[in-house]
């Protein structure tokens, strides 16, 4: 009988676990951002990071670009739109009021998610203006921003309570750019060469991280689509301090 007692007890126990796991939340909403502004206390060792935009690619005649900052979701997957507000951090902010525009609100869009999803995420964008001080700042100007909690929703995690935006002048190298992507693919980067691949390649805005894993013969054919523009526009590289070219 006893046994059969202990037996019982574990099942329900078990159970319990088992809908706490899935239901962590119950009817609360927390987000955060996807990036960490600072280390993690404990258990992890993350580091601080931003998001880098600049007015290298953009029109001599844009006044602003958009900042796209990835937020997550922690609780249940939602049926209708959250909102939440944001904030400057004065003490981690150089960028002056002009510099930037907040909206009263942001939002985190209700939409389906699929069952495999470890996270739900969502972009918000941060409009940065154009600045004549800009040209003269070889670091940009840094903007960091916190979530403001409401009614509809709690902020997650410190560490990740607020965002970090880094507006340069000049080019900023895509992560997908990797030591592997300069021996098999692209070359040496540089900013020229990066915005040079962009404007002269159809299609090159579509490289990224996924197609050189995923799709590399895509990777590859744009690549030398590159590469015959080269050959029939030859440009010296003063980054490289060399005649640009790639590996393929």
């Amino acid at each position: 009988m006893k046994k059969i007692l202990l037996f019982a007890i574990c099942v329900v126990v078990f159970w319990s676990c088992s809908e706490q796991d899935i239901k962590p939340f119950g009817g609360r909403h927390e987000v955060y951002f996807y990036k960490f502004f600072m280390d993690e206390k404990a258990p992890g060792t993350a580091k601080a990071d931003s998001t880098d935009v600049t007015f290298f690619f953009a029109k001599p005649t844009d006044e602003y670009v958009m900042a796209d900052v990835v937020v997550a979701l922690a609780g249940r997957p939602i049926t209708e739109d959250l909102h939440f507000g944001l904030k400057v951090v004065d003490e981690m902010t150089t960028a002056t009021p002009n510099e930037y525009v907040l909206e009263d609100v942001y939002t985190f869009r209700a939409r389906p998610i699929s069952e495999d999803a470890k996270l739900i995420l969502d972009t918000i964008q941060i409009r940065m203006n154009k600045s004549s001080r800009l040209d003269e700042l070889e670091e940009g100007i840094r903007l960091t921003v916190q979530i403001v909690p409401t009614d509809e929703v709690q902020v997650g995690q410190f560490e990740r309570s607020r965002a970090v935006i880094h507006l340069t002048k000049d080019a900023v190298r895509p992560v997908w750019w990797t030591r592997e992507v300069e021996a098999g693919l692209l070359g040496p980067y540089s900013s020229l060469k990066y915005k040079t691949f962009l404007e002269n390649v159809p299609g090159a805005y579509d490289m990224d991280g996924d197609m050189i894993k995923n799709y590399p013969d895509e990777a590859i054919k744009l690549t030398k689509a590159f590469k015959q523009y080269l050959a029939e526009n030859p440009i010296y590289d003063e980054e490289n301090y060399e005649w640009m070219a790639v590996e393929v």
